[in-house]
């Protein structure tokens, strides 16, 4: 298949913090295969925080959720004259904004009902089994674009400003030198949650056998818990100041020399900061969400249980893969992690 050259490439991928970051290696692709092209993203807010100097684009089109915006981006993009449309989210709203579009070449997930909108189907795993962010350049080249499938990783760009808010707050809770490993414990999804006892104890462990001292993050409606672990913890933790903005947040993990994490957005934002990870699973499937053969991004889950990876969001079982996963188990992730990096706190 050979698609004709585009002057001008709209990419879709409206939502979720941790989607919008996974679709950056594949707008890089694409920026290397068409450096002279205009490339565009459309995404919600606040997610297009994520995309804020990123080098690939050319512009972040914001979009609203309201009825009337929709409108008004069918009637946008139908008048923008697009050449490519790619569309990485594939429900029927991103489907009819590409159809709309009359690309000559309307690119979308080749599995979904809607896939009559596209002109190009992209081949996608049959399991959903392959990181994220390689799946959509995989995706690509099923268009027949070289893209380059070994350069997989999402990057994040820095912002002076959000950089000056970190080093203040570093400051203001007077973090000395020497090991900071942060702790994200919430999750929008109960079964992707590991107990905050479990995380305290782990901040525990790493305080006393490696001499860390941990900063314990958090959002809208997440400050108890994020409390109860910092408490659970007690000397050496720190509850992290408010973050007003994503840009914000991703500032503070790059202070980290670790993040330990569940299957969440900030884990994105640390792989994408070059942080690395150990992210607690449940019913989330690691191979979907953390990088292939990346010993600085590791994955803790009990093996052992038959439902592990089970992608429901709800649990007949109590949640024993979270529940019973015991502190020690994590923190030996985390110090296979820290001896494979000399990366300062």
């Amino acid at each position: 298949m050979s698609l004709p050259a585009p002057r001008r490439i709209l990419v879709i991928m409206l939502r979720r913090v941790g989607d919008v970051i996974l679709t950056t290696p594949a707008v890089r692709a694409l920026r290397k295969l068409h450096p002279a092209a205009e490339l565009d993203f459309l995404v919600e807010p606040p997610c297009h925080e994520v995309l804020h100097g990123n080098p690939d684009l050319t512009r972040v089109l914001l979009y609203g959720s309201a009825p009337a915006n929709y409108l008004y981006w069918l009637f946008r993009v139908n008048r923008a004259g697009y050449d490519w449309v790619i569309d990485f989210m594939g429900n029927p709203r991103t489907a009819a904004l590409t159809a709309a579009s009359r690309a000559p070449v309307r690119a979308g997930p080749g599995h979904v009902s809607h896939r009559w909108a596209y002109t190009h189907p992209m081949t996608q795993s049959a399991d959903r089994a392959r990181y994220s962010a390689l799946e959509k350049i995989l995706m690509l080249r099923s268009l027949g674009l070289d893209a380059d499938a070994g350069d997989y990783l999402p990057r994040m760009s820095a912002d002076p400003d959000s950089e000056e808010f970190a080093n203040a707050a570093t400051r203001r809770l007077r973090l000395p030198g020497g090991l900071l490993v942060g702790l994200v414990p919430a999750s929008r999804r109960e079964t992707r949650r590991w107990p905050a006892a479990r995380y305290a104890a782990l901040g525990r462990l790493l305080r006393d056998k490696l001499g860390a001292r941990l900063l314990v993050f958090w959002g809208p409606g997440e400050e108890a818990l994020a409390r109860e672990v910092r408490d659970g913890i007690g000397t050496a933790a720190h509850l992290s100041p408010e973050t007003r903005s994503i840009r914000q947040l991703a500032a503070l993990i790059g202070r980290c020399g670790l993040v330990v994490t569940n299957c969440s957005g900030p884990r994105h934002i640390a792989t994408a900061r070059s942080v690395p990870t150990v992210t607690v699973h449940g019913s989330s499937d690691p191979a979907a969400w953390n990088p292939p053969d990346s010993p600085l991004h590791a994955v803790v889950r009990r093996e052992e249980l038959a439902c592990i990876g089970c992608r429901s969001n709800s649990c007949p079982t109590q949640l024993e893969c979270l529940r019973d996963l015991e502190a020690e188990r994590v923190f030996a992730a985390c110090e296979k992690v820290l001896s494979l990096t000399a990366r300062p706190s």
